[in-house]
């Protein structure tokens, strides 16, 4: 990929201008203004398709931005329709939890064939499953009013209640491995790109870590510093391309085509 192209994929856009598509975790929102603020760096772009400018991936960054009002983001644009982007989502574990233990949520024996048509029909709002003797043992929590608007207002009242106890979060495609682990995992509906786009200009905010995207060619660690995004839009944009050409010039660019683990 030439360097040119590289640069061409990054613009500075007005905070203001962008479109948060999913609620932040307070504390992992805590944790990355004190490190962002400790560095004076926006390490990462924020992922944000172009017709709307929703917050695909960097929802955190994004609200760190706001609350220190820094009026430019450095962002990543995308063409949301490629199908080359793929919409996932993050499911909580828990080796901890029982099905009947979540308040306010009755669960319902099922099997897992019909729990996943229910969740996609959005009669459920979660599945409860877990491995025993290598079969699976599930539980739906039904929704009560089978649309979209409400599946999400459920999901946030269930996710709440989860809080404190021992839950993680994993990505969907990963499920398997930990519930051969022993955990019991909660699946959900994946979101559709559609939906996403028209929760975020209704202005309905989706619970944390209710969608993962795959964008290839994602870039990682631009390491923009704060104080050039409070110049004009165009300094910084100057400023941060005149720092890409030198550093890709240098050779300072990798590309990776095998899964990586990135630390925070």
């Amino acid at each position: 990929m030439l360097a040119e192209e590289i640069i061409s994929r990054l613009q500075i856009v007005e905070t203001e201008k962008l479109k948060q598509h999913e609620e932040t975790i307070p504390y992992n929102f805590q944790k990355l203004r004190e490190a962002m603020l400790n560095m004076g760096r926006l390490v990462d772009p924020i992922i944000v398709e172009r017709k709307h400018y929703i917050v695909i991936d960097g929802n955190h960054r994004k609200r760190v931005l706001d609350t220190i009002k820094c009026p430019n983001a450095a962002c990543q644009i995308i063409d949301y329709e490629s199908d080359s982007i793929k919409v996932g989502s993050w499911f909580p574990v828990s080796k901890a939890i029982q099905p009947a233990e979540i308040a306010g949520f009755k669960p319902e024996a099922v099997d897992f064939e019909t729990g996943i048509r229910e969740l996609e029909a959005l009669n459920g709002t979660f599945m409860y499953v877990k491995k025993n003797n290598g079969k699976r043992i599930c539980f739906l929590y039904n929704s009560t009013e089978r649309k979209l608007s409400s599946v999400i207002s459920h999901q946030r009242a269930f996710m709440a209640s989860l809080n404190g106890q021992g839950v993680q979060y994993i990505a969907d495609d990963r499920v398997e491995e930990y519930l051969d682990a022993g955990y019991a995992a909660f699946y959900r509906r994946l979101y559709t790109k559609r939906e996403i786009v028209e929760e975020t200009l209704a202005g309905r905010l989706m619970p944390p870590k209710s969608t993962r995207h795959m964008v290839p060619d994602r870039i990682i660690r631009l390491n923009l510093h704060l104080g050039w995004l409070a110049e004009p839009a165009d300094v910084c944009k100057q400023m941060m391309d005149e720092m890409l050409r030198r550093r890709l010039n240098e050779g300072s660019i990798r590309r990776y085509t095998e899964p990586v683990i990135v630390l925070y």
